[in-house]
């Protein structure tokens, strides 16, 4: 599985060697609210990052975060906050989806 590192210039990053040597203070950046971006030969290979509020999960949701699959969010949603609804009653046309049912039975 192929996954893309995002990194921007303003990322900490640190070579393995360097990450040894200066481990305490590559902790207290991600303590402090940073990434710590590690690289091995001049390519990217891991990420130094904060767990966040790990204990809330369930197990499903901890193995998945464990294998990668899903990212917990870095901030919680403030309490009360709602998500904002839809324009309109519907979000797509019927015009749209009628050719995307027509499309999907020719298909077939």
């Amino acid at each position: 599985m192929l996954v893309m590192l995002r990194y921007n210039e303003s990322m900490r990053t640190a070579k393995i060697s360097e990450l040894k040597a200066k481990l305490s203070a590559h902790i207290r950046y991600v303590k402090n609210g940073e990434e710590v971006l590690i690289f091995d030969r001049n390519t990217p290979v891991a990420r130094l990052v904060a767990p966040g509020p790990y204990e809330e999960y369930g197990e499903r949701e901890r193995r998945l975060i464990a294998k990668g699959v899903l990212t917990p969010p870095k901030m919680p949603r403030p309490e009360g906050y709602k998500l904002p609804k839809p324009a309109g009653k519907r979000c797509i046309s019927q015009e749209v989806m009628d050719q995307v049912w027509r499309e999907e039975r020719d298909g077939r």
